[in-house]
């Protein structure tokens, strides 16, 4: 008896897009996580950021203000995006906006010719939406998404389908009149993670055997971030403290001179995170979707201290309603309280929401190749 090939193998080959930006760096490594999985499904990927596709005076301005304003005037971005009269206002114009600023979108796509498109970020979807509605692309068009809610902002009706991270997302865009069948719950999409010698890792930053790591996160932006708390908590008796400040660049000089002595290391860009994850007793930072996926992954407590305003703050009230992550109170006590007893490592490792987000029944992969078999 012949035994029928599975998808993968009937799609080998075939050419994804993945478009992402790298404005919020969780976008652009939630498309590499998700290009990783198909390339290892034998589909070509090719990866590309729309803010440098769409490289021009418009993309700036729209770059710069949203980040001042997250940076200076962060409340008024909690309203803009949570506001209901704001969505409803904003959303006619994303198409309209996108036929401005699309032309080497269109190129791009028509001189590669992907079997599929995949968008991490609005400004993505936006520009792929409006060449799928003048069919100028007809392939199958994907949106994935990097947080633990739903925005309405997020939703295009040129969309083929939807990578989603959670089950209430699903539910939030039924509700709002996306079919089922368009909606695929994969969990945060996650690279395998890398084996770690814990010896080899203390070793390299002299981190003592009974020391324990405090890991602390500053954020991409470092909005809201505490920088006394690394301070105090470097204080506690048998600590090292690492602070990841991702690539901000400017940031990270700044902390490394503030901070040049004694037990707290700053860095940039770190890889593998495995890393510092599977070596770390508590991690201390904002509730970024694919941060938070990686440090649950790994068993790893997450106190949250701060976050971006809009989407981080509707991330949180997912999380700490289902016992993911603490909400920093006294941080520095809760941190002592975690490295002494453990208790919420304890508990996240028979929390069920746990492997809801990080092995979920259908994967990414799994998901694009029953999209591709549809289309075929």
């Amino acid at each position: 008896m012949v035994r029928q090939p599975g998808l993968w193998q009937k799609f080998m080959n075939k050419k994804i897009l993945i478009f992402y930006t790298s404005v919020g760096l969780g976008h652009k490594y939630i498309a590499q996580n998700i290009g990783f999985q198909l390339e290892q499904a034998g589909l070509e990927v090719r990866l590309e950021d729309i803010s440098k596709v769409q490289a021009g005076k418009f993309s700036r301005v729209v770059i710069g203000v949203h980040q001042f304003i997250n940076r200076k005037l962060p409340f008024v971005w909690s309203w803009l995006y949570k506001s209901r009269l704001v969505n409803a206002l904003v959303s006619p114009l994303r198409l309209p906006l996108a036929a401005r600023n699309s032309d080497r979108v269109q190129k791009l796509i028509l001189e590669y010719r992907p079997d599929a498109v995949i968008a991490t970020q609005t400004t993505a979807s936006a520009a792929v939406a409006y060449l799928k509605k003048q069919k100028i692309y007809t392939k199958p068009f994907g949106i994935a998404f990097s947080d633990f809610h739903l925005h309405p902002f997020w939703l295009y009706g040129q969309a083929d389908f939807y990578l989603a991270n959670i089950e209430e997302q699903k539910n939030q865009m039924v509700s709002l009149g996306v079919p089922q069948d368009k909606i695929f719950v994969c969990g945060m999409t996650l690279k395998p993670r890398v084996e770690v010698s814990i010896l080899a890792v203390r070793q390299k930053f002299g981190i003592a055997e009974s020391q324990k790591l405090v890991l602390i996160g500053s954020g991409s932006l470092g909005t809201g971030f505490d920088e006394t708390m690394i301070q105090r908590i470097a204080g506690l008796e048998n600590v090292y403290v690492i602070v990841a400040c991702g690539k901000n660049e400017a940031y990270q000089k700044y902390l490394a001179e503030k901070f040049r002595h004694g037990n707290i290391k700053v860095l940039g860009f770190y890889s593998p995170m495995d890393e510092l994850y599977a070596l770390a007793d508590i991690y201390v930072g904002k509730p970024g979707g694919l941060t938070t996926s990686e440090a649950l992954s790994w068993g790893l407590p997450l106190l949250v201290t701060h976050w971006l305003p809009g989407q981080e703050e509707l991330n949180i009230k997912y999380l700490k309603s289902r016992n993911l992550v603490m909400l920093a109170e006294d941080a520095v006590a809760q941190v002592k309280q975690e490295i002494l007893n453990g208790k919420f490592k304890q508990q996240l490792q028979s929390n069920p929401y746990v492997s809801q987000l990080v092995r979920p029944p259908i994967s990414s992969k799994d998901a694009v190749l029953q999209v591709l078999h549809r289309f075929d």
